[in-house]
């Protein structure tokens, strides 16, 4: 934004800056110029207004006055005239020109021109029912079409402000309070210079004096407080909102005068400034000598500073001990009797700090190390602690923790009781200081910043680069800086800077003390600063949310066009605390969001009803109670949030009906494929007695028929294997033999490692099921030779209680779940229909290391009678 001239500030406690690009809307954390969602002029603005209910007025700088409606966002032209100020009552808009003022009616909409061919008009401002015109020849007050001059004065310069009571205004070189009620006068004719006045309820006016904001009580114009603001400014306009904070306009800023932050500036032309608690009274230590502060004010110490020095001197620091101040300054340090005011020089050179301990006065020089002087300004040896000092310029002296800590320019040197001396740290730019806090000590540089000891180790701190000084108080530590008082934590990774310092320098010993508020001496007077931080912020609320097609300000709730974009604009309204709050979302009870900015973006939005919650908190504070908004996004039915839940439904059903479907047509094909390997098997057979017939003939005959006769012989055996091996297939041999014999044939294989442990015990088994533990076993092994590409082969066949356990496990490719449904060899329905007899499952494990087929026999033995029948047999 170009060029500031006004504020305003609506009942959603948004604010409007007029400026050279037009109308901005700002709520503490978000910029939006009304031209980009209305057909307002983006031009120049000389002033901006606000009426209830939600009404705007803009002057155009060059012509045209218009209107705009927060609610609607509709953008009226009013009248084409220039105007340089407005002002508006509850019917009256008043704007005012070079040479006339104009009145429009707000309900007829019709204007006149109450005060017109003047030299020059300088001021108009309006209370609730009339209005006050500042022009070259006095001050007037306009009520309904008439004016009637209330101060004839001659006027060459001037402004005025209305109030509930009157108005105040200033002419030429003094103020004046205007009461409307009694049509009395007040006069303060101390203020000689006085601009941008600014009213701030119920009892204050605030005024810019070259520069200095000062601040007034109203009823009887008595200056209260000077120089608010941090440094003089050439300002654009002042502004107070609805919370009283004070805002200052340049040409292209703004910015909240802290309200924690009071200054007393000082008048002497020093930079380097001290405090210091002397005889019940605050002295200050300038480079103009001493001063005592007061009330605001600052009286010169005449008397002590003449028979210290007849030019200008410096101080340093200043303590005070059995009624007796001791001086420190760049001339040397004195010893003043508080009664007598006499003052006694001690020391002859540059004291750059003077630090008391145990009734001892330690000297920090600027060329001969440390001096140490007791009470009665006798000298005593300092020798041995300055012959180990890195360099002779000392900074401060502090006693903890049973140490003497001399901080110089070159490191950081300790001495204890019993006078051993340690360097404990070394740097190239100065140590300005030292502090413990619990029990670790910090060290503060002017110039590397700021350094703890933990495990006999210096880490660095982020912190300012340049520390003065550092002050302990509970868990924390104070740093004065030349850019502000910074604070540190113990738990703090960094330190964080006091909210309205950062424009202040101090130096050593500018801190007089720490409370519920801070008082020190910086570069430009006494500063009081509130030293706890608020801990509470007002409740988040959306700001504005924007579309693709529209904006919406201050929305409840919203019914919206289907849009590829949202944008949904959050503030809390603390336009002096917005860098320390964070924000989060969730959408339709989702998971909470954090959002690097207060703005939340939402795209693609399907149409439905949503429940947006957000909620904010302030550094080291809980989060709000969360707050919701409900909009609804509007669209084709079928692109509906319902109509995706019917859609993936639908998809669902169908998936589960083709899975049905696929699984009932793979058994259908199982069944043809067990019908048709019945069928081969008879028509085998025939096939096989044939082949076995003519191949005993052939093999009479001559070599070439015994050839012949030998392939008919293996073109049977190939049919008759499988037939044979599809049930029982032992023939004469018992399960043992057979099991040895499909071993030696594993064994036979070159590209298979075969393992075989079988233990089956003494009890014999019923052939039937020696035949079907024999099948399963043949199968399984055939199966590994034939698909799994595997190097090894193992099976184990063991009596376990009353059950038998086959298991066959190879290393091979394995067989995924698909691969076994579609598995149309004649082995597996063998193994099935096997363990379906015995009412048992065929367990089948795969992976990438093998397959696995394991299945579990009941144990049924051969019947003793039949057993014994069959011994006696043969003979």
């Amino acid at each position: 934004m170009q060029h500031l001239n006004a504020a305003a500030q609506d009942d959603n406690k948004n604010i409007y800056f007029s400026s050279h690009d037009g109308v901005y809307r700002f709520d503490g954390n978000h910029y939006l110029n009304l031209s980009t969602i209305s057909n307002l002029p983006r031009r120049w603005t000389s002033d901006v207004i606000y009426q209830k209910p939600g009404l705007l007025y803009i002057a155009y700088n060059d012509k045209e006055v218009w209107r705009f409606n927060l609610n609607n966002l509709k953008a009226t032209k009013l009248t084409d005239i220039v105007a340089n100020k407005l002002a508006a009552n509850e019917t009256q808009l008043f704007m005012l020109g070079r040479e006339q003022l104009t009145l429009l009616d707000l309900v007829s909409m019709q204007t006149s021109q109450p005060i017109s061919k003047k030299h020059k008009l300088f001021d108009v401002a309006a209370s609730s029912s009339h209005g006050y015109v500042m022009a070259n020849d006095g001050v007037y007050i306009v009520n309904g079409n008439t004016s009637r001059l209330i101060d004839n004065s001659t006027i060459t310069k001037g402004e005025l402000v209305a109030t509930p009571y009157g108005a105040i205004y200033f002419l030429n070189d003094h103020l004046v309070s205007y009461s409307y009620l009694n049509d009395v006068k007040i006069k303060n004719t101390e203020i000689k210079n006085a601009r941008h006045l600014r009213y701030a309820p119920p009892y204050f006016l605030y005024y810019v004096d070259r520069g200095s904001i000062n601040q007034v009580e109203i009823t009887q114009l008595s200056l209260l407080r000077k120089g608010i603001n941090p440094r003089p400014h050439a300002y654009k306009d002042l502004f107070v909102d609805d919370e009283q904070n004070l805002w200052t306009l340049d040409v292209n800023s703004f910015e909240v005068v802290s309200s924690k932050v009071k200054l007393d500036r000082l008048e002497a032309a020093s930079i380097y400034n001290i405090l210091a608690h002397v005889n019940n009274d605050i002295w200050v230590g300038t480079d103009e000598g001493l001063f005592v502060y007061a009330d605001g004010k600052y009286n010169e110490l005449e008397t002590i500073n003449k028979q210290i020095a007849t030019t200008g001197f410096s101080v340093t620091a200043v303590i005070e001990k059995n009624n007796t101040a001791y001086i420190a300054t760049d001339l040397g340090a004195y010893a003043v009797d508080l009664n007598t005011s006499k003052v006694t020089k001690f020391f002859d050179g540059y004291v750059i700090n003077l630090n008391l301990i145990e009734q001892s006065l330690y000297l920090s020089t600027n060329d001969v190390g440390v001096k140490i002087f007791d009470l009665s300004l006798n000298e005593l040896s300092s020798g041995y602690i300055n012959k180990f000092l890195p360099h002779e310029i000392v900074w401060s002296v502090r006693r903890l923790d049973d140490k003497l800590y001399i901080a110089n320019q070159k490191g950081l040197v300790s001495l204890n009781d019993k006078g051993e001396v340690a360097i404990e740290l070394e740097m190239y730019a100065p140590v300005a200081d030292v502090q413990l806090l619990g029990n670790t000590l910090y060290a503060a540089t002017y110039g590397n910043g700021l350094f703890k000891k933990v495990d006999g180790q210096w880490t660095a701190i982020v912190s300012p680069q340049y520390i003065n000084e550092l002050h302990s108080l509970s868990q924390e530590l104070y740093l004065s800086t030349n850019q502000g008082i910074h604070r540190f934590k113990v738990d703090d990774e960094f330190t964080s800077l006091i909210e309205g310092t950062e424009d202040h320098s101090f130096t050593p010993n500018g801190i007089l003390s720490i409370s519920d508020k801070i008082i020190a001496a910086s570069n430009q007077g006494v500063i009081k600063v509130e030293r706890k931080k608020q801990s509470k912020i007002a409740d988040s609320t959306i700001s504005y949310v924007k579309t693709n097609d529209k904006t919406y300000l201050n929305p409840v709730s919203l019914r919206l066009n289907n849009s590829s974009w949202l944008d949904i604009a959050l503030t809390n309204y603390s336009y002096t605390l917005n860098d320390h709050i964070s924000y989060q979302y969730r959408l339709n009870d989702s998971e909470w969001h954090d959002i690097p900015t207060p703005l939340i973006q939402l795209n693609k939005l399907n149409p439905d009803d949503y429940k947006l919650e957000y909620r904010s908190k302030l550094d080291g504070a809980v989060w709000s109670s969360p707050k919701s908004f409900r909009f609804f996004v509007k669209g084709p039915w079928y692109s509906s949030n319902t109509a995706m839940l019917m859609y993936v439904f639908v998809l669902v059903v169908i998936v589960v009906m083709s899975t049905l479907f696929i699984l009932f047509w793979l058994q259908s094909f199982h069944r043809v494929f067990k019908s048709h390997q019945k069928q081969l098997q008879r028509e085998g057979l025939s096939v096989a007695a044939l082949n076995l017939a003519n191949g005993i003939t052939l093999c009479g005959g001559d070599e070439t028929m015994v050839c012949e006769g030998l392939v008919k012989l293996r073109k049977a055996h190939d049919i008759l294997n499988p037939i044979a091996n599809s049930h029982a297939s032992l023939g004469h041999n018992d399960l043992s033999g057979a099991i040895d014999m499909l071993h030696v044939k594993c064994i036979q294989r070159p590209d298979i490692e075969a393992e075989f442990n079988i233990t089956l015990g003494k009890d014999v088994l019923t052939k039937q099921l020696q035949c079907d533990i024999y099948t399963v076993l043949y199968h399984a092994v055939e199966n590994v030779f034939q698909h799994a590409r595997a190097s090894k082969i193992t099976v184990h066949l063991n009596k376990v209680s009353n059950r038998l356990r086959l298991e066959v496990r190879d290393n091979g490719i394995g067989l995924s779940m698909f691969a076994w449904s579609v598995n149309f060899g004649l082995g597996k329905y063998v193994m099935d229909k096997i363990a379906k007899d015995y009412k048992t499952q065929i367990k089948r494990y795969s992976s990438r290391n093998g397959t696995s087929v394991v299945i579990e026999f009941p144990v049924i033995l051969q019947p003793k009678a039949q057993e014994s029948k069959s011994e006696k047999a043969p003979s």
